[in-house]
């Protein structure tokens, strides 16, 4: 009998915890919903079914059997479940503040670079949907070159030559990206980028430093994270002409121009507002 009565209680305690996760479930949609705040302080909860720059139908079965057509005029604010982009000529437009890293490849007939790492940062503006305007500063703190490299002063009597095999190179990034599906409402955004760069290339222990400029083009595509936090991934192709070189504290021009080749793959993080 105790062990009769014993299986009837541990039989109603099982029934009791099973009827306990099935409202669970059931109430989990109504936790995890979509939020909608009327200017007159009515809120409605539920999932938003409809989305436009008009109006939102949101309704919250089984719970509720109605749905409701709510006018965007009459909105103050909406919170989503989960991340929403919001319509794609309106979603991205403002301040970027970005950063990556990114792996370096060179080549040049004159002073070639095994493979290193390099990193980014850098802010912006998203003018238009179309259009991004950025600028930053590209740092490369460890560059050895293959075949080592030597740069002499060229005079006759008292000439000085220097060898070099370690630099680190900085360089200032002005550029563009532009968004050609902009209207497509992709969550992985792609985008077409293009600049000019200012590099100066410094041989590491001596006081000496080569300097130029060039051009980059590339391609890439950005993918939200979170509301303002977006995953970026690129793949570009730098040209810079290393024309002047500053050697024991004097100022000359390089003789033939070093021209540097240097393909990248990059991938880091942006901060939209």
């Amino acid at each position: 009998m105790a062990k009769g009565k014993w299986q009837k209680a541990n039989g109603k305690w099982i029934v009791h915890l099973i009827f306990a996760f099935c409202l669970l479930i059931f109430a989990m949609p109504s936790v995890m919903a979509d939020q909608v705040f009327m200017k007159d302080g009515t809120v409605y909860k539920g999932k938003i079914m409809i989305d436009t720059d008009k109006s939102i139908l949101i309704g919250n079965p089984p719970f509720d059997p109605n749905s409701y057509l709510l006018e965007s005029k009459d909105i103050e604010k909406i919170i989503y479940e989960e991340y929403h982009p919001n319509p794609p000529a309106e979603r991205k437009r403002g301040l970027v503040l970005e950063t990556r890293l990114g792996g370096d490849f060179s080549s040049s007939p004159d002073l070639s670079f095994s493979p290193s790492a390099g990193i980014y940062a850098g802010a912006g503006f998203r003018v238009h949907p179309l259009v991004e305007v950025d600028g930053g500063i590209a740092w490369n703190p460890a560059m050895h070159a293959s075949d080592g490299f030597s740069v002499s002063n060229g005079t006759m009597t008292t000439s000085t030559t220097r060898q070099y095999e370690d630099f680190w190179m900085y360089s200032a990034v002005v550029s563009a990206k532009i968004f050609p599906f902009y209207q497509r409402p992709w969550k992985t955004e792609p985008y077409f980028t293009a600049g000019y760069v200012w590099s100066k290339l410094i041989p590491k222990d001596s006081g000496d430093s080569l300097k130029g400029s060039g051009w980059l083009i590339g391609f890439g595509g950005i993918r939200p994270l979170t509301t303002h936090l977006f995953l970026e991934a690129r793949f570009q192709y730098q040209s810079a002409s290393f024309d002047t070189v500053s050697f024991l504290g004097r100022e000359g021009n390089v003789n033939p121009v070093i021209d540097e080749h240097t393909y990248s793959l990059q991938a880091g993080l942006s901060y939209r507002l």
